[in-house]
């Protein structure tokens, strides 16, 4: 665009707006939130507000103010744009928001989030189940215990209250269980797509990068003809 265009007031208004995707490498690889690795490629959101200025016969848009910019994986730019209407969204990075203050030190607006150790968080989250589950074993062990040591016939009502721990148990082991294990293959799951999107985004920025380096080079060694 031309400088004589830019430095044109332009034209604003409180509903122009303006929006752009970039792929930005990170180095060193870092945490995203709602990813549970680290990614070296990822996605860039910006969002403005924006400037139109008239020349040409055409219209001239740019950016006059940053207003938020979020970073996302290859894998949830993807769910972003494929799964419309589903949920509230897909998880973010917000790495700007107008107003935020510049740190020097860090470089960057707003601190990284922190790193997501899956496996560890998975095997609380089965431990606790398990203990849970001790819990329950030991109390009704120890409730038929009392029961049975007790003198006389046993009780219609101590009888149901048997029964129904042990049921209570029985779906526990049949329900409840299997379904913590099914959770933890799905975490599995998105993990490793997770992962194979970040080997596919390396893979597509080391073939852009040598791509452009071609083209350079391309261009140096083709020699120039007089008209």
């Amino acid at each position: 665009m031309r400088e004589d265009i830019l430095n044109q007031e332009g034209e604003k208004h409180e509903s122009y707006g303006i929006v752009g995707f970039s792929r930005v490498q990170v180095s060193p690889p870092a945490n995203l939130f709602g990813s549970s690795i680290k990614h070296g490629n990822v996605i860039s959101l910006r969002i403005g507000t924006a400037k139109r200025r008239r020349d040409f016969q055409r219209d001239w848009i740019t950016k006059d103010e940053s207003l938020i910019e979020v970073t996302m994986s290859a894998t949830q730019f993807a769910d972003a744009i494929t799964s419309l209407n589903v949920g509230d969204g897909v998880p973010c990075t917000i790495d700007f928001v107008k107003g935020d203050v510049w740190d020097k030190e860090k470089r960057r607006y707003r601190t990284n989030p922190p790193e997501t150790d899956f496996k560890k968080r998975s095997q609380g989250e089965l431990k606790k189940e398990m203990s849970e589950l001790t819990e329950r074993l030991e109390k009704l062990s120890n409730d038929a215990k009392i029961i049975l040591e007790s003198k006389g016939t046993i009780k219609a009502e101590d009888k149901k209250t048997l029964l129904h721990g042990i049921a209570m148990l029985i779906q526990e082991v049949n329900s409840n269980i299997p379904f913590v294990h099914k959770c933890f293959q799905g975490a599995v799951e998105k993990t490793v797509t997770e992962a194979k999107g970040e080997i596919d985004a390396t893979y597509q920025a080391i073939r852009e990068r040598l791509g452009d380096k071609a083209i350079q080079e391309h261009k140096l060694e083709t020699p120039i003809l007089d008209a």
